[in-house]
C-alpha cells in the first residue's frame, strides 16, 4: 500500500468524524484580487478561475491550507505537490492581477494542461472534486490565451488567423549597431582569441554548418575533445541563458567563457587583449565605438555578442506559412506540425521553438538507461551550476530552428539522425511510441524550420 493510498484512507476515516465543512475547510484564505485597470473582460474571468482553482498550489506564499494538511502523511504529500507545481508554473499575484504579462512559455504550458485535461491532478480532485475545470472554464482560458498571443509583439508579423499559434515567425531583421556587428564578425573568426592562434569562435560554431560543427563534440586546443555537444549559435539571442546548463546569463558572458577555457580555446584574456591591441584596425575601431573604454575584454565580448545577435535565420518555409502563405506547406508538413503541437509545444515554443526553459531529460522514461553507458559530469546538466538535486539531468531546451543542420542531437551528441531524435524524445518525454509515419511527418515539419542567415 503506497503513501497516497494510505492518505486517502486516512481522509476517509477522518471524514467519519469531521463534518464535511471542516473536512474541506481552509485554515487560511486568499482574499480575492481584482485585475488592474485596462485588463480585458476575458482576463478578469480567467483571473477568477486561477484564484479559485489554481493558486493554492501554484502561488507559493499565497497558499490556503485545508485542515487535513496537518495530518502526517497529508502534510508531506501536499508539500511535495506544491513544490512540483511551483517548479512548473508560478502564478504570482502580479500575474493573475494583470500587473505583469504571461510569457509565451507560461501560455503554452497552460494551453497544454487545459487541452490534455491534466490539471488539477486526479488525486487532488479526489478530495476537491469541485475544483475541476468545467468545459466553459477550459474554453475561457483557451480564448484568453488566444487573446494574449494576438496582442503579443512576437506575433505582429503573423497572419491574423495564425496569431494564436504557439510558434511565431522570426523577424526579418534586428536593429543593431552595424559597426559593432562588423567588428564582432571579424573577432568571431579571429584565431588571435585562442592560446596558440589556431582556433576561433567559428571553429566550434561554423556558420556554414548550422552554427555548430556537426560533430558529437567540438575539438579544442591541442586536439582536446570537448565533453558536450556544441549548441548552435544561430538565433541564440532568444535564449533565456546560454550553454546547456545555463551557466552564462547572456551572450556576452558566453563569449568570454570558451576563450579562457583550457580545454577549448586555451587562452588568457589579458594575453588576448594585448594581441588584439597590436592590430591597428582593432585599435582604431574600438577607440571609435568604445571611446571611454577602448579595447578591453568587456568591449571585445560586447562586440562578439552584438554580432551573435545578428545571427538570426528568418524566412523559413514555416515562417512564410505563419506570415500568411497558406499553400506553402505540404499535407505531411501540416500533419507533422499538428503532432508537434499536440506533444512538444509546452517546451518547444516561441520564435525559436525552445531556449526558454530548463527541462528534465527523461520526464517519463529514463533517457540515460535507454542510452546506455556510464553517466558523465555533463549529464548532470543544470545541477552542475545550482548544486540543487532537483536540477539534476535538467538542460536548457534546445532551439529547433535549422534543426536538420545541427546533428548529432542532444547534449551528448549521441543521436545522428533526426528521425531517431524525434522517436526518442516522444518516448522519454511523453511516454509515446510514435509510428514511423508519425516520425516522418514530425521530421517533415521540423525541416520547414530551416531559415537563411543574411550573409550566406
Amino acid at each position: 500500500m503506497n503513501n497516497k493510498t494510505v492518505f486517502l484512507l486516512a481522509l476517509a476515516t477522518a471524514g467519519a468524524a469531521l463534518p464535511l465543512s471542516n473536512m474541506l475547510g481552509f485554515s487560511g484564505e486568499n482574499k480575492p484580487i481584482s485585475v488592474v485597470s485596462g485588463s480585458s473582460e476575458r482576463f478578469a474571468k480567467v483571473s477568477q478561475i486561477f484564484q479559485n482553482k489554481c493558486v493554492d498550489c501554484h502561488s507559493p506564499g499565497m497558499t490556503r491550507m485545508p485542515i487535513y494538511a496537518k495530518f502526517p502523511i497529508a502534510k508531506q504529500l501536499m508539500a511535495k505537490d506544491i513544490e512540483n507545481a511551483s517548479d512548473r508554473l508560478v502564478l504570482s499575484q502580479p500575474l493573475y492581477s494583470g500587473e505583469t504579462p504571461f510569457t509565451p512559455l507560461m501560455l503554452a504550458r497552460l494551453e497544454s494542461v487545459v487541452k490534455h485535461k491534466s490539471m488539477p491532478p486526479a488525486l487532488y480532485l479526489s478530495m476537491h472534486w469541485t475544483d475541476n475545470l468545467s468545459t466553459e472554464e477550459q474554453q475561457q482560458i483557451l480564448d484568453w490565451i488566444s487573446e494574449e498571443r494576438a496582442k503579443s509583439p512576437l506575433s505582429v508579423d503573423s497572419a491574423t488567423n495564425l496569431k494564436n499559434e504557439p510558434v511565431q515567425p522570426l523577424p526579418l531583421k534586428v536593429d543593431l549597431n552595424a559597426e559593432k556587428v562588423a567588428v564582432g564578425h571579424k573577432l568571431f573568426h579571429d584565431t588571435l582569441l585562442s592560446g596558440d592562434n589556431t582556433l576561433s569562435c567559428a571553429s566550434c560554431h561554423d556558420l556554414n554548418k548550422g552554427g555548430t560543427v556537426q560533430a558529437k563534440v567540438a575539438t579544442g586546443i591541442n586536439g582536446q575533445q570537448g565533453p558536450i555537444n556544441s549548441p548552435t549559435v544561430y538565433n541564440a539571442m532568444y535564449n533565456i541563458v546560454q550553454f546547456w546548463d545555463g551557466r552564462a546569463k547572456d551572450l556576452q558572458e558566453q563569449a568570454a567563457g570558451p576563450v579562457a577555457n583550457p580545454g577549448e580555446m586555451g587562452a588568457k584574456w589579458d594575453d588576448v587583449v594585448e594581441k588584439l591591441k597590436h592590430v591597428p584596425d582593432y585599435q582604431i575601431t574600438f577607440k571609435k565605438l568604445y571611446p571611454e573604454q577602448g579595447l578591453t575584454q568587456t568591449t571585445v565580448t560586447d562586440a562578439i555578442a552584438t554580432f551573435e545577435k545578428s545571427l538570426i535565420t528568418p524566412n523559413s518555409i514555416f515562417d512564410q506559412y505563419l506570415r500568411g502563405n497558406a499553400t506553402i506547406l505540404t499535407a505531411d508538413e501540416k500533419a507533422g506540425y499538428d503532432l508537434f503541437k499536440e506533444n512538444c509545444t509546452s517546451c518547444h515554443v516561441g520564435v525559436t521553438l525552445g531556449g526558454l526553459s530548463f527541462e528534465k531529460m527523461g520526464v517519463k522514461k529514463d533517457y540515460f538507461k535507454l542510452r546506455g553507458g556510464q553517466l558523465t559530469e555533463v549529464d548532470n546538466g543544470r545541477f552542475n551550476v545550482t548544486k540543487l538535486e532537483k536540477d539534476r539531468h535538467f538542460f536548457k531546451v534546445p532551439v529547433l530552428r535549422n534543426v536538420e543542420l545541427t546533428s548529432p542531437y542532444f547534449h551528448d551528441g549521441s543521436v545522428a539522425k533526426l528521425e531517431d531524435a524525434v522517436r526518442i524524445m516522444a518516448k522519454v518525454q511523453r511516454d509515446k511510441e510514435f509510428t514511423s509515419d508519425e516520425v516522418n511527418k514530425v521530421v517533415a515539419f521540423l525541416k520547414t524550420l530551416t531559415g537563411k542567415y543574411q550573409e550566406n
